[in-house]
């Protein structure tokens, strides 16, 4: 790791090839921005190098895809540990599925809704997209009764989960 760290100025402008996409996704857990930085580019930059064709840049985006799975496989061991033991763990369980849940749909996690219309055969799918409220452009007061409105919806939907 500290070889990234020893000279960033020798790093700029340097061309964006499969070996060194390669090197920088080692031990990167898939985080783009930590990529990014060890090439000495932009995140877009990257993005942009990665949508590349050729085997070399199916390569890459293949080792991306495995260095993300390293931490899937984390979240899955901790959901799975913490269902084992039967202990109370909420935050570390709570984080791993929220990890699940938004990064490995393909493994059967995620939040998968279906609506049938009345008298209808064909189910319509939902797709949910979540938004950071930092991202919005909304005054400090009007996040914060956000937030407020939601803590009191999960704890209603905790106390609803746990009566039935």
């Amino acid at each position: 790791m500290e070889e990234w760290k020893e000279n960033p100025e020798k790093r700029r402008g340097l061309k964006l090839t499969p070996v060194r996409v390669k090197k920088a996704l080692e031990g990167s857990h898939g985080i783009k921005g930590l990529i990014a930085q060890r090439l000495g580019c932009s995140y877009y930059a990257l993005s942009k190098a990665m949508a590349r064709e050729g085997d070399a840049w199916d390569e890459c985006r293949y080792l991306y895809k495995l260095e993300q799975e390293k931490v899937g496989d984390i979240a899955e061991r901790t959901v799975f540990e913490v269902m084992r033991s039967m202990k109370d763990v909420p935050v570390a369980a709570q984080t791993a599925r929220w990890y699940l849940d938004r990064k490995h749909v393909d493994r059967g996690y995620g939040r998968k809704e279906q609506v049938t219309l009345e008298g209808g055969q064909n189910p319509i799918s939902i797709n949910h997209t979540l938004i950071p409220i930092a991202a919005l452009n909304l005054p400090l007061e009007t996040k914060r009764e956000i937030l407020k409105a939601m803590e009191a919806w999960e704890k209603e939907n905790k106390q609803n989960e746990s009566g039935s």
